[in-house]
């Protein structure tokens, strides 16, 4: 009873035959802090024998509710005005609910007194009622009991406080061992942070210094490799230069291109010949009368063309067969541009700077020492011929010639030029046949691949006066030839394409060669070692042949009309009489 008393100064007095009285329901003033002081530590000391521990818990909502889990009613505590409580009936809580509480002891007490003075004000908490639990006077031992129940709720309490003293002090000292672990950590991270930054100081300073010393010495270095530099980039520019001046003139045309440009031309001379013959060929009769009145009033122009069939047997052994006289025409036009052209070096016109040329080709492939090769030779020939026909003088010489052969060859079919039109007959020659012929020899002359004309005409003539006699290497370069029969309207003759292919009786028997009429175009490349390779065929010798049995040829010849070159070639006319020693009058020649 007197730590009841303790506890609550205003404990109602036993009075004999007297009721306790029921307090008023008012609530509970409390007088709390807004913040608890700044210096408040937990004070850890052991309570003495005169101080009792109040346990406040914070309000649950079983126990402060208007209507708890245990059927109990919530009753305020509200102290009077004078400070002191009011007396009366208090309805007890049940017995032991107030150990079950403490069994369960929040970790955080909001309100904590360590103090055994008493105040009017009490906590907000749940309260036993006192006066409802005071015995009547007569009755001692339930003072003894209830004093006996005070005490073993304050040992509860203490050993609550204990517990969780033991968990406060077990969590700090982890953190207290993760701090300072952590603190370890940082603290050897800086020291290793400060080594490294003296390091890097000391390398720095270090470097530093050695970079000022080396200031002056770097910077004289460094203006004179600019200047060398600036020497090896010039040096650098000329040996470019002087490369792409050392590069020898090279081009190399094509087999192909060179091929057409040959077509290009035996097609324009074509052309030309069907034009300027067309008048005398479409009616034969009148056109034998016009060259023969012709020949008769210019004997000069009409020996001259028969002077070139006559040098040409195979020309003279075609004029015997009907519709030659157009191929006539063209053979004698590229024998004379291949004989003038294609054959001399430079159109024969400046001797002395190609016998230079020949001079310095032969020292070159045979008193240079190092020797050499032919390819080089030939690429130093074609880079020769090209500045020569580049230069501004040879332009003149190749003006000069060109007129020169215009006239020649114009002059040789004059019987078919009438008089008015002899310019023009000159124009077409030169625009046809000579300026053509003259370019595409000055392109092959400054190629590396070495192109040239070849012709064979396989007939000539044999030991009495008028017969013809035939090569035996017709035979044998027969599937190298370019061949057109002139009995099924010039239809090529390909021994490939003849089923079955002829026997060699039957080619001696059934073929018969006519004439040529365009050279054969060949390449010659060189290889390593100075070897040159065997020629290419770039166009095929084009000729005419007669392939048929001998009653088909003679047929051939009987049904059809002689050629107006055939009139002209075996007519005499009173000149070529007198000339032979006789006055004998005009005839044909059988």
């Amino acid at each position: 009873m007197n730590v009841l008393k303790q506890l609550d100064p205003n404990f109602p007095r036993e009075r004999d035959g007297m009721t306790p009285r029921s307090p008023e329901n008012k609530p509970l003033e409390t007088k709390v802090d807004s913040a608890p002081p700044k210096n408040m530590k937990p004070d850890y000391n052991l309570p003495t024998k005169n101080q009792v521990f109040i346990y406040t818990e914070p309000a649950s909502p079983s126990i402060y509710s208007d209507s708890g889990t245990m059927g109990l009613t919530k009753s305020d505590l509200v102290a009077s005005e004078s400070g002191a409580q009011n007396r009366g009936p208090r309805q007890a809580l049940p017995r032991g609910l107030v150990a079950q509480r403490y069994a369960n002891q929040p970790s955080h007490h909001r309100h904590q007194s360590n103090s055994s003075t008493s105040s009017p004000v009490f906590v907000d908490c749940d309260l036993i009622d006192l006066g409802g639990d005071v015995p009547s006077p007569s009755n001692k031992s339930s003072d003894n009991g209830v004093g006996t129940r005070t005490n073993v709720r304050v040992t509860e309490v203490d050993h609550v406080k204990d517990i969780h003293r033991q968990r406060e002090l077990e969590e700090l000292r982890q953190k207290l061992k993760v701090t300072t672990a952590r603190a370890e950590i940082a603290e050897e991270k800086a020291v290793n942070a400060e080594q490294r930054v003296v390091e890097v100081k000391a390398t720095k300073i270090s470097s530093f210094n050695e970079a000022q010393k080396d200031t002056g010495s770097l910077t004289s270095r460094l203006e004179k490799l600019e200047k060398e530099n600036s020497t090896l980039k010039e040096q650098l520019r000329d040996a470019q230069s002087h490369i792409f001046s050392l590069q020898p003139y090279r081009k190399e045309l094509t087999p192909e291109e060179v091929g057409r440009e040959y077509d290009d031309l035996i097609e324009g001379i074509t052309d030309w010949v069907a034009k300027f013959m067309s008048p005398f060929l479409d009616d034969h009769t009148a056109g034998v009368n016009a060259i023969l009145s012709i020949a008769r009033r210019r004997p000069t122009d009409a020996i001259r063309l028969k002077q070139i069939i006559q040098a040409c047997p195979d020309l003279a052994h075609a004029s015997m067969f009907p519709e030659t006289d157009e191929d006539l025409a063209i053979a004698i036009i590229l024998r004379f541009l291949n004989e003038n052209i294609f054959q001399r070096i430079l159109y024969g016109t400046i001797s002395n700077y190609v016998e230079a040329l020949g001079f310095v080709e032969g020292a070159l492939q045979t008193q240079v020492e190092p020797k050499r090769d032919i390819f080089a030779i030939r690429t130093w020939t074609a880079e020769a011929y090209n500045a020569i026909l580049s230069s501004h003088p040879f332009k003149g010489c190749r003006a000069k010639k060109t007129e020169e052969l215009t006239k020649e060859l114009a002059g040789i079919f004059k019987l078919f030029c009438k008089k008015d039109h002899v310019a023009q007959f000159h124009e077409e020659f030169e625009k046809n046949c000579v300026v053509p012929a003259m370019r595409l020899y000055e392109k092959i002359q400054v190629s590396t691949n070495h192109f040239y004309f070849d012709i064979n005409p396989y007939i000539m003539w044999g030991s009495q006066e008028g017969q013809f006699q035939t090569s035996p290497e017709f035979m044998t370069d027969l599937r190298n030839l370019d061949c057109r029969n002139i009995l099924q309207n010039r239809k090529a003759f390909n021994l490939d394409k003849i089923d079955p292919e002829p026997s060699q009786k039957e080619l001696h028997y059934h073929l018969l060669n006519v004439c040529t009429i365009a050279p054969a175009l060949y390449m010659r490349q060189i290889g390593r070692k100075d070897v040159i390779r065997p020629p290419q065929s770039v166009r095929k010798q084009q000729m005419l042949v007669a392939w048929g049995t001998q009653e088909k040829r003679d047929m051939f010849q009987h049904d059809s009309e002689r050629t107006l070159l055939s009139h002209l070639y075996h007519a005499q006319n009173d000149r070529e009489r007198q000339e032979a020693g006789g006055w004998a009058t005009f005839r044909w020649s059988s």
